[in-house]
Parts: C-alpha cells; sequence; structure tokens
C-alpha cells in the first residue's frame, strides 16, 4: 500500500488555494500548450500562424460577455486555439468544471484520445496537473489535481442537464440536431449549466456553417449580418457581429477578404490552371493581391464589429453593436493552413460535379467548410415554372424514343380512392444524365369482367391480379425509336411506389414475389418515402413483421424494400429542370404532352425547412415519378459509368442487331382521353397480347 507524502498533500491543496493567472487566455496558451506532431515530437503554440484566433481567445475570460460565438471554415485553427487551448488555460491558469461537446460520442473519444491525451502529457504545465490515480483520468472524465472536472460529452440531455459548469465549449455546432431530446436546442441548454457562476461563467460555441438559408428573398441590411438560418448563424447574428478585415497593401483601405473579392480562377476551363491564377481583387482599388500575402494580411487583421469603420490610418469609428455574445466570422480566403489554390480547386470541382450529377452534396460542403458560407440551394432559388417548361418542348413522334436515349426506366404511382389506377411513366436516359421523357399513361381497366362483359376498373389494394397489368403493360413492353421503328428498346427496370391504402404494401410485396418466381425481380424495384434522414439518398432494407400478426402487409424479410430521401432526390430533379440548354442532366419533353404535365413537374414548393410539400391538392406525379426513375438508376450505378466505356447495358442502342417482330407501344385496346386531362388511359392487354420480350442485351 502506497501512501502520500506531507510535500505532495501540500503541492495539492496549494492548487485549491491559488488565486487565477491573471494573463489573457491567447498568452497563457502560448506559453503553456505544446502541440503534439506525432512520433513523440511537439512544438509550442504559435499564435502567429492564426493571428487572427487571438481576439476570440481572449473574449473567453472576459466578464463583459456570457460566450463566444466563432463561425469560420476548416483549416483555420478554431479547434486546437479556442477549444484545445482554452482547456489547456482552465487547467493552468483558472481550474474550475469544464464541460466540452463534441457533435457525437464517437467524436468525443476521439477528441479525447487524439487531441486532448496529446497535449496533455506533452504539456509540462498540464502534465504535472493530472491526478495520479487512473479513475480520475478516462475518456470521457478527467480530474486534477486542483479538484477541478474536464468532462467530454456529446449533445445529450443527460450531459447536459442538472450538473453545473463554469466553462462549456460546444464544437461543431451546425452538425448537431436541432432540438436535443425534445428539451430544446444545444446553446440554451448548454449556457444554462454556466449561470450559477453569473459573470465569471463562459459558454464557447464553434462551427462551420451547416444550416441552409431559410428565407431564398433575404437581403443582406448591414455588411455584418448573416443570412437567416437556424444553428451558428442564428446565434452569430444575436452577437456584436464582429467580420474579419485587411489592409490591402496597395491604397491601406480596409476589406474582407470573402468570396466575393476573390477572382482570376474564372477565366479558364481547367480547374488546375484556374485555381493556380486565383488572387484577390482589391474593392477600393482594384489592385491585386496575390497569395504569397495572406500571412502578412493576417497578421495586420482586425476584427471590426457591427457599427464599426475603419479608415487607411487604422482610425476606427462608428457606434459598435453592443451584445453580452461577442460573435465572430471568418470566410474561407483567410483561413491559415489551406491555399486558395486549394480553394477554388475545391470550389471548381464540385460546381463540375453538380453540373454532371445535379447533387448539391459536395458543392454545399465545399461552401459550408472551406469557403465558410451559409449555403443557398440551386433548388431553392427555384424559377421553374410549367409555361416554361411546356415552351421547350420537342417534336417527337408519340410514345417513341428520341435518338440519344441509351435505356429506358418505368416508374409507376399507385393511386387509390375513387380515381384508383397506376400512372405509368417512361424516362429514357442518354449519356451524362440527359433524359427524355418517353411517354406517360394510367392504367384503369383491369382483366376482370363484369356482369355484361365490360372491364371492372383495378383495384391495386384488393386485388392481386390486377398487378400482373405491370408486367403485360410496362416491364415486357418495347418502345420503337423514332428515328427507325425496327429498332426498339426494352425497359431496363421498373420502380414502383410501395405506399398507398392498406392492402396495397401487401399486394406490392406479393408483386415482386411474383416476380421472383418469373426470374425477373432484379429488374423491380418496391420503394417508399424514407423518414429517416440518412447519408444515403437510397437505402436497401428487408421488413419484417412476423413477430407482429396483426399488420395488414405480411412482411417476411424476404422482399427487399428501398427507402429513398425524397427531398435530396427531389432537389436534383429540380435542378435538372432548371437547365436550359441541352447536355448533361437536361431534360427533354415531347410536344405531345398536354400542360396538366408540366403542372405536376411544378406543382410542389421547397419549403424553408428544406422539405418539399404540395401547398394544396393539386398533383405531382410527374415529379414524383422522375425521381423514382433518378432513384432507380442511382442503384443500377448510373452515376458511376465512365462514358468512354459504358456498360454493355449503358450504351446506345444498337440498330444492327436484327429485332424481332414486335407489337409497338400503343396498344389496340388503348382509350386516348383528352390531352387536357392528366394522362392517357391504358386498359389491359389480354394476357397473350404482350409477349416477353427477350432482354436484347441490355439487362
Amino acid at each position: 500500500m502506497s501512501y502520500a507524502s506531507a510535500s505532495a498533500i501540500r503541492r495539492d491543496v496549494s492548487e485549491l488555494l491559488k488565486a487565477p493567472r491573471r494573463m489573457p487566455v491567447a498568452e497563457a496558451v502560448s506559453r503553456y500548450m505544446r502541440v503534439p506532431l506525432g512520433g513523440g515530437s511537439s512544438l509550442p503554440w504559435d499564435a502567429t500562424l492564426t493571428p487572427y484566433i487571438t481576439e476570440p481567445m481572449n473574449c473567453l475570460a472576459s466578464r463583459n460577455y456570457d460566450a463566444v460565438v466563432f463561425v469560420g471554415p476548416a483549416r483555420t485553427g478554431k479547434t486546437l486555439g479556442l477549444i484545445d487551448g482554452w482547456i489547456i488555460y482552465s487547467v493552468v491558469c483558472d481550474p474550475a468544471d469544464f464541460l466540452l461537446i463534441q457533435m457525437t460520442e464517437e467524436k468525443a473519444r476521439e477528441h479525447s484520445k487524439k487531441r486532448l491525451d496529446r497535449a496533455f502529457r506533452c504539456s509540462p504545465e498540464v502534465a504535472r496537473r493530472l491526478s495520479p490515480r487512473a479513475s480520475d483520468n478516462n475518456v470521457h472524465d478527467r480530474t486534477f489535481r486542483a479538484g477541478n472536472y474536464l468532462k467530454i460529452g456529446w449533445p445529450s440531455i443527460n450531459i447536459m442537464s442538472s450538473s453545473d459548469y463554469r466553462f462549456v465549449a460546444l464544437t461543431d455546432y451546425d452538425r448537431w440536431p436541432d432540438d436535443i431530446d425534445g428539451e430544446g436546442d444545444g446553446f440554451s441548454l448548454a449556457s444554462k449549466r454556466t449561470t450559477t457562476f453569473m459573470s465569471s461563467g463562459m459558454t464557447l460555441v464553434e462551427s462551420s456553417p451547416g444550416r441552409e438559408i431559410s428565407d431564398t428573398k433575404w437581403r443582406r441590411q448591414s455588411p455584418h449580418e448573416a443570412p437567416p438560418a437556424t444553428g451558428i448563424s442564428s446565434l452569430y447574428n444575436r452577437g456584436d457581429r464582429r467580420r474579419l478585415y485587411w489592409p490591402c497593401p496597395h491604397c491601406g483601405e480596409y476589406f474582407q477578404p470573402s468570396m466575393e473579392v476573390m477572382t482570376g480562377y474564372r477565366d479558364q476551363s481547367d480547374p488546375v490552371k484556374a485555381s493556380e491564377a486565383a488572387h484577390i481583387s482589391c474593392p477600393h482599388c482594384n489592385g491585386m493581391i496575390t497569395a504569397d500575402k495572406k500571412r502578412e494580411l493576417n497578421k495586420a487583421h482586425v476584427w471590426l464589429r457591427e457599427g464599426e469603420k475603419i479608415d487607411a490610418a487604422g482610425n476606427r469609428t462608428g457606434e459598435a453593436r453592443r451584445s453580452r455574445i461577442a460573435s465572430f466570422w471568418m470566410e474561407g480566403p483567410a483561413a491559415a493552413y489551406q491555399t486558395w489554390a486549394q480553394l477554388t480547386y475545391k470550389l471548381l470541382t464540385a460546381e463540375l460535379e453538380y453540373e454532371m450529377t445535379g447533387s448539391e452534396e459536395t458543392l454545399k460542403a465545399v461552401i459550408n467548410t472551406d469557403w465558410g458560407l451559409t449555403y443557398l440551394p440551386r433548388s431553392a432559388t427555384d424559377t421553374r415554372k410549367a409555361e416554361t417548361l411546356m415552351a421547350r418542348a420537342e417534336a417527337v413522334n408519340r410514345r417513341t424514343v428520341p435518338d440519344g436515349v441509351h435505356f429506358l426506366v418505368a416508374t409507376v404511382d399507385v393511386q387509390g380512392g375513387k380515381n384508383k389506377r397506376f400512372v405509368v411513366q417512361v424516362t429514357g436516359y442518354g449519356a451524362h444524365g440527359e433524359r427524355w421523357i418517353v411517354d406517360r399513361y394510367n392504367i384503369r381497366y383491369s382483366l376482370r369482367s363484369g356482369p355484361d362483359g365490360e372491364s371492372l376498373p383495378i383495384s391495386p389494394d384488393a386485388y392481386l391480379e390486377d398487378w400482373s397489368l405491370l408486367r403485360t403493360d410496362v416491364l415486357d413492353k418495347r418502345w420503337a425509336m423514332s428515328s427507325d421503328p425496327s429498332v426498339t428498346l426494352p425497359v431496363l427496370a421498373m420502380a414502383v411506389d410501395s405506399g398507398g391504402e392498406d392492402g396495397v404494401t401487401g399486394n406490392a410485396y406479393e408483386f415482386w414475389r411474383q416476380c421472383r418466381r418469373d426470374g425477373v425481380h432484379k429488374r423491380v424495384y418496391l420503394f417508399k418515402g424514407d423518414s429517416t434522414s440518412r447519408s444515403k439518398l437510397v437505402t436497401k432494407t428487408f421488413p419484417d413483421n412476423t413477430d407482429r400478426p396483426s399488420r395488414r402487409a405480411e412482411a417476411r424479410g424476404d422482399v427487399p424494400l428501398y427507402l429513398l430521401q425524397t427531398n435530396l432526390l427531389k432537389d436534383r430533379i429540380s435542378n435538372a429542370l432548371q437547365r436550359d440548354m441541352p447536355g448533361p442532366n437536361y431534360v427533354h419533353f415531347p410536344d405531345w404532352l398536354g400542360e396538366w404535365f408540366y403542372d405536376e413537374l411544378t406543382y410542389e414548393e421547397r419549403g424553408t425547412d428544406g422539405k418539399w410539400q404540395k401547398p394544396g391538392k393539386g398533383a405531382n406525379e410527374a415529379f414524383d415519378l422522375m425521381v423514382y426513375a433518378h432513384a432507380v438508376v442511382i442503384l443500377r450505378g448510373y452515376d458511376r459509368i465512365n462514358w468512354d466505356a459504358p456498360p454493355e447495358w449503358a450504351r446506345a442502342p444498337d440498330r444492327s442487331a436484327s429485332v424481332p417482330k414486335i407489337r409497338q407501344s400503343q396498344p389496340v385496346s388503348r382509350q386516348t382521353e383528352p390531352e387536357s386531362k392528366p394522362a392517357e388511359t391504358r386498359q389491359a392487354s389480354s394476357p397473350s397480347a404482350w409477349a416477353p420480350a427477350s432482354n436484347g442485351g441490355w439487362l
């Protein structure tokens, strides 16, 4: 058994009695913190590398503020200085209970083991203050000789309630949930933990922007105002709104280093050469400022609060905005650890990806984390109008496949109520996302006969046999090429919405099982909107409710159901619809479609919460069916195709191949409604009228 020595007890007790060391936070961090480099080596923290962090750091020890909010891009050194540095300051200079909250439990563990543990052990003044007891030092809890306690947690009401902490730090705030376990937003919950300490308590929030602008019509009222968005942008606007300024090396006037003054990279098509030409143009004198001046300009920076102005001589004027929150915002061009060439190259390649795929995910990430800006979705600026889309319709033979199409995808919406029907839309895809609407029709009548021999309306919820029409009238059909009717294309794959009235889901599952017995199940997909937000656009699941026999739709874990992130997919379709020149992701329309079709494409609106919604009871089937088609091609690997050597199923049709004589796309039994109505109607064909098509090398 070991015993404490009198000297050790005296040393530990003395730590409890010491007054705080009165020095600026940045100065203390420079003196006491060493930054681990790996391999056992370390360097002192150097304020000259990220001088813009000094003022936010020093505000952390000011009783004039209850909170410090810092908004900036990645690679600024904000986590190292504001989070790790503040913890070091607290341990050495002003011991107090400290709560650090990372965005997830995994990130909290990583921060503790890879950053704090290494920094503590290579910083002598911190290492000697660590408790020698192993039980006082674990991944999420650390106790020091002075009795101060460091908690490293994640957004959870259990962690963010009850206990009092003098210091609370929230990192990567915009990646947090909006509501913590139904108790409120993270900042409000965290700041309550410091109220017991009154003016000596402090809450820090740091993050790059991650939320979308909620008001697409917003216009900045002052040069320091942040766009309307939840999360850290809202917290910044509640503060004194400080922005970073540089003095121009040519005229001496101050300006914000932002995307607006970065230029030179739009003049070349090669993103590498373009990014290497990036430079800043002074908004006052148009002087050219090159990247080699960045470190010098960062050293000469100033933070101006809203209402303040500064002249070329450095004289400040104006009435500064007052707040109990010191809030700071800097943009990507000033980030110490990222070059302008890297910054602009990421932007250009992300824009190129958007042009090619319609996906905004990469572009949003670059704008948020590299440029440090709040993102305005391209789909949120949606100006698509029904009449605009209709005006660009192209002359094409009815229900034929235009040149440029490589394969066809059929999508089906199951409509219930008084007007039960299958709504079918056939989309042709070419290279690089270019697509054509090939056909659109309704299947309303079944093979079942009434008392007088007439065809009865279909009832997808009640009659499983009605689903066989999706084989005969959709999956097994072929469509003729417009320029050469002797060449026909089959359907590569068919997607069906499996939701709807009671009975629809169960029949959809049984229909898929029948397709499996017939050997065509790999061409059939059942879709459903995903109620859970996920990173993947399409998630494959196998529903199983065998332990809940009361459920109406029997799911035995044998039928794949694909869950769609419909909001993100609709963003992509909306972006594609806005393109007005043929090429990648452009959507072509045949001129035989009525105005109703374009109304369906444009009926839904993107809300301020980023969700697409119908403002009333209008139809939106055309929009939904385009979403399903794009989900199918994503599942087939379309977005990964090398178009210099595409797979066989994605190649243009071979017109020299011998094609069997088959029935064309318009059956004799079709009843055509006026085009002012939602779509044409097809009666069911007889079982023998549609022979199963050979795969023609497509599948």
